[in-house]
């Protein structure tokens, strides 16, 4: 008769149950290996992909960079109007023709100035900003009228000035300045023009200068 071991027969099985075991984990420590690596791969061109993109995009910002000035002047430009209206309409108190002094303050903007600010002042507030003062008035009227006090309370509570501040762009800026207060000199509504101060500064590629003049319009009694 036959004897069969079924002891060992059932410790091989185990065996091969073992192995079976140690071949799958095997296999998935290798699959995430390998999800590592292949992750890790994509990163990589990803990271290279998105540096020369970046590259590009300074490129592109870098030729733009000069461009970059005239369009926040048109944006500024756009806004001018609208600010010197409201401006300007502050003078209808002191009996100004609002439409005429806008006409001959704005139409004679060159197209590479805008102006920044515009702000009525009296005579009191001029002599504060050391403008001379023959742009003011004759100097012995102004002795005169200072022997009345009722005659100076009147002058220094008419505001008959404006403060113009605007900001330009290019090469031949002082040209351009001059060629626009030319215009306002010429004008009706304004008795005189008087550049007070310029100054330059470097924006980007571009040099640009500010300006500050005054307009004296005398108010009617």
């Amino acid at each position: 008769m036959t004897s069969i071991n079924l002891l060992d027969y059932k410790q091989e099985l185990k065996k091969i149950a073992m192995q079976k075991i140690i071949i799958n984990a095997i296999g998935s420590v290798l699959f995430f290996i390998f999800l590592i690596v292949t992750y890790w791969c994509f990163q990589k061109i990803e990271i290279k992909y998105r540096t020369n993109e970046l590259k590009q995009l300074e490129g592109q910002v870098r030729e733009l960079t000069a461009q970059t000035t005239k369009i926040q002047s048109m944006k500024l430009q756009a806004k001018r109007t609208e600010k010197i209206i409201k401006k300007i309409n502050g003078l209808r108190a002191n009996q100004f023709q609002v439409t005429q002094i806008l006409e001959d303050l704005i139409l004679p903007v060159p197209d590479e100035i805008w102006l920044t600010s515009v702000r009525q002042l009296g005579v009191k507030e001029i002599k504060g900003k050391k403008i001379p003062v023959i742009f003011i008035g004759d100097p012995k009227k102004m002795k005169t009228k200072k022997k009345s006090n009722k005659s100076k309370n009147k002058a220094q509570s008419k505001q008959e000035f404006l403060e113009v501040r605007g900001r330009l762009f290019g090469k031949h800026s002082d040209e351009t300045i001059v060629r626009y207060i030319g215009r306002l000199r010429d004008s009706s509504s304004f008795v005189k023009v008087f550049l007070h101060q310029t100054s330059q500064q470097q924006t980007g590629t571009e040099a640009v200068r500010d300006f500050t003049f005054y307009v004296y319009m005398p108010m009617k009694a």
